[in-house]
C-alpha cells in the first residue's frame, strides 16, 4: 500500500472530529446562555456601619420613679411613699461589634410641690431635683437588619437637690435685681448602681429610635441633712429608682 493510501483514514477521521465539533457548538448556541450563578449575599449600609467601631450619641426623655422612698418634705415625722419625676438625659456610647462602653447624664425635676414647714404669711414651698452621672456597660444579644436589643449595667453617682422658697422669692415684689439665691438649697450626694436594657430601631442612615428602662438603686447617707433654716432633706438611705422614656441617637463611624 502506498503513503497515499496509509494516510487517508486519518483524514476522514480529522474530518469527521471537525463535524462533531461544530455540530455541538451549533447546538450549544441554539439553546443560548445557561443560569447566571447566584449573587454573593450583600451587607446593609446600616449593617456595615454597625460592625464597625462607631460612638453613638443620644437623647432621651422620659419619667422617673421611686415608688417606694420615704419621702419626708417637712419633717422626718411627716413623709409620704413615692415620688414621680420628669427626666432628661444624653449619652455618648463607643461601640464595637456586640459591646458598648459608655457614659450619661440625666436630670429630673418632681412633678408635686408641697407645702414646706413655717410661718403660712410665707408660703413656702419645697421642690426637688435630680441629677445622675453614671458609666454604662452594654451587650447586643440581638442583632437583626433594623432591629437591636441589648442588655448592660450602669455605675456612677446621684445627686438629689432639695428647695425652699417663699412666695417673695418666686413673686419679688420690685423689679430689682438681687444678688444671690432666691431659695434655700440642700444637697444629698450618694453612689448610684443597676441594671438596664433597651431596644433600637434602624429607621434611617444612622438614625434609630426606641424604648429605654432603667432599675437604679440610690445608696444616700442614712442621716438627713440639714439646711442652714433647719429643713430636712428629703430623701436618705437606700432608695430605688425605675426610668422609663425613648432615645433617638446617632451613630458616627470612627
Amino acid at each position: 500500500m502506498s503513503a497515499r493510501g496509509s494516510s487517508y483514514p486519518l483524514v476522514v477521521l480529522g474530518l469527521a472530529v471537525a463535524a462533531a465539533g461544530s455540530l455541538a457548538s451549533r447546538a450549544a448556541l441554539a439553546e443560548g446562555p445557561g443560569p447566571a450563578p447566584a449573587p454573593a449575599p450583600t451587607i446593609s449600609a446600616e449593617q456595615r456601619e454597625r460592625d464597625r467601631p462607631h460612638t453613638f450619641a443620644a437623647v432621651n426623655a422620659g419619667v422617673l420613679a421611686l415608688p417606694g422612698a420615704l419621702v419626708c418634705p417637712q419633717t422626718v415625722n411627716d413623709c409620704s411613699r413615692g415620688e414621680l419625676s420628669m427626666a432628661i438625659g444624653i449619652q455618648n456610647t463607643f461601640r464595637y461589634h456586640a459591646f458598648g462602653f459608655g457614659a450619661g447624664i440625666t436630670w429630673a425635676t418632681t412633678l408635686r410641690t408641697d407645702a414646706a414647714r413655717g410661718d403660712a404669711s410665707l408660703e413656702r414651698d419645697h421642690s426637688r431635683r435630680y441629677f445622675l452621672v453614671e458609666a454604662e456597660f452594654r451587650y447586643y444579644a440581638l442583632r437583626t437588619r433594623f432591629i437591636e436589643y441589648w442588655v448592660g449595667a450602669t455605675v456612677g453617682g446621684v445627686v438629689v437637690n432639695d428647695s425652699w422658697s417663699e412666695k417673695a422669692d418666686r413673686d419679688p415684689y420690685s423689679d430689682a435685681a438681687l444678688v444671690g439665691p432666691r431659695a434655700a438649697t440642700l444637697g444629698t450626694e450618694g453612689l448610684a448602681a443597676g441594671l438596664t436594657a433597651g431596644l433600637e430601631w434602624t429607621f434611617a442612615r444612622n438614625w434609630s429610635f426606641g424604648p429605654q428602662l432603667r432599675y437604679s438603686s440610690w445608696f444616700l447617707p442614712s442621716t438627713r441633712g440639714v439646711s442652714p433654716t433647719l429643713d430636712v432633706a428629703s430623701l436618705s438611705g437606700r432608695v430605688d429608682m425605675f426610668n422609663v422614656g425613648a432615645v433617638i441617637g446617632y451613630r458616627l463611624a470612627l
